[in-house]
């Protein structure tokens, strides 16, 4: 495959449809056409169908997607470093964090990479692991912040500890849980979990373990920070919480902590990177300027 095969079958995926991919690379579409079937013939299979949503990738062709975002990626990745390195003030850098990185990190360190790059663009996305692993794996994001995943989730994946953070139990003023005092009064709540299955989210699972007790389910997940806050005013449910942010949600809503004798193991915040594949500068002067700002947090504890 060539250059612009890459380039090709990955803005048909993100488009979702030729039309949409060829106006995003400002080509015709009969030019888009014949390059993804120079890619398919180059590769000797086909690497989208036609379906009711558009176009969606082959089981073969998924497998080259996440080759051909990585390759695309470190290409654009090349450039930005080269230019960067010249002096240049280019380029962006992608970072994913949790719901307590965005509010307790990242403001601070971007106020200080960008009075030092102001022309840098910096796109932020929210999400925790395992969901937030996948776009790092696939280049399409420069950083994680968040809580450190299991060791088999970790392939090809450098994982640098920066601060470790206690656990609280939340739920609403109005909630019949709120003076519960062990975890045995909290076996019939309804509990909210944010983030995915399999993720940071439940570790309340092991706490009951670990007391003998059977885990309730939680019934409703969120990969919304703000969202779950307003679930648990609304039902009166349950969540586990980084302890760090518990006053600034009981500032803005109405939330209170549940004083449970059992706590929880802490959880470690992480800054996560690709194996293999060195930042760019600006990056790095990203990860420089978070690591301050962790190095801070510590501090004040």
């Amino acid at each position: 495959m060539k250059v612009q095969h890459i380039q090709t079958v990955v803005a048909i995926a993100d488009a979702g449809s030729l039309r949409g991919a060829a106006k995003a690379l400002r080509k015709s579409q009969p030019a888009l056409t014949k390059s993804l079937r120079q890619a398919e013939d180059a590769l000797g299979v086909p690497i989208f169908q036609r379906s009711s949503r558009g176009v969606v990738p082959t089981e073969m062709g998924e497998h080259v997607l996440v080759r051909a975002r990585s390759i695309s990626s470190e290409i654009k990745r090349l450039d930005d470093e080269i230019a960067q390195l010249r002096g240049e003030q280019v380029g962006s850098v992608h970072v994913c964090v949790s719901p307590l990185a965005a509010v307790k990190i990242l403001p601070q360190a971007l106020s200080r990479f960008h009075s030092k790059f102001p022309d840098v663009e910096t796109h932020l996305t929210g999400g925790l692991y395992p969901n937030a692993l996948k776009p790092l794996r696939d280049g399409r994001t420069d950083l994680v912040i968040g809580p450190t995943p299991p060791a088999r989730m970790l392939r090809d994946i450098n994982v640098e500890p920066l601060l470790a953070t206690p656990i609280a139990l939340i739920t609403s003023k109005n909630s019949p849980y709120k003076n519960a005092q062990s975890l045995s009064e909290l076996l019939h709540a309804r509990w909210i979990m944010i983030g995915a299955p399999l993720g940071p989210g439940d570790i309340f699972r092991k706490l009951f373990i670990d007391k003998g007790l059977t885990p309730p389910k939680a019934t409703t997940t969120s990969e919304s920070y703000f969202g779950a806050v307003s679930l648990i005013e609304e039902l009166g449910a349950v969540c586990v919480f980084p302890l760090k942010l518990v006053e600034n949600v009981q500032k803005s809503s109405n939330i209170v902590r549940i004083d449970v004798q059992d706590t929880f193991d802490l959880i470690e915040i992480s800054l996560m990177t690709r194996s293999g594949h060195p930042l760019t500068p600006m990056a790095d002067a990203l990860a420089n300027a978070i690591r301050r700002r962790t190095a801070t947090i510590r501090h004040e504890s």
